[in-house]
């Protein structure tokens, strides 16, 4: 009987069903204001995180011996020669 049929024949962007001939934004009323503040404090603590990393690289490569000595590494090379670096004093030792 009637119970089988569903009451949506269209799918919106995300696959939710809508009822047909309405449409809905998929938001709800309360979170339009609330969406930017989010972002804006997840981009906050993103930046946060970012400048943290860099300032860990930029210490470590203060304490890896290149040639010559002035050489800025990138990320990869740091932690790579960090890493032979400490291999190499764990062998002088």
């Amino acid at each position: 009987s009637g119970s089988d049929e569903k009451p949506y024949h269209h799918l919106d962007a995300d696959g939710y069903g809508l009822k047909a001939g309405k449409r809905r934004s998929g938001k709800k009323p309360g979170r339009l204001s609330r969406e930017p503040r989010q972002r804006h404090t997840a981009n906050a603590r993103e930046r946060d995180r970012t400048n943290s990393v860099n300032t860990a690289f930029t210490a470590l490569r203060t304490l890896i011996p290149t040639e010559p000595a002035d050489r800025k590494l990138s990320k990869i090379e740091t932690l790579r020669l960090a890493s032979s670096y400490i291999s190499h004093l764990g062998n002088v030792l």
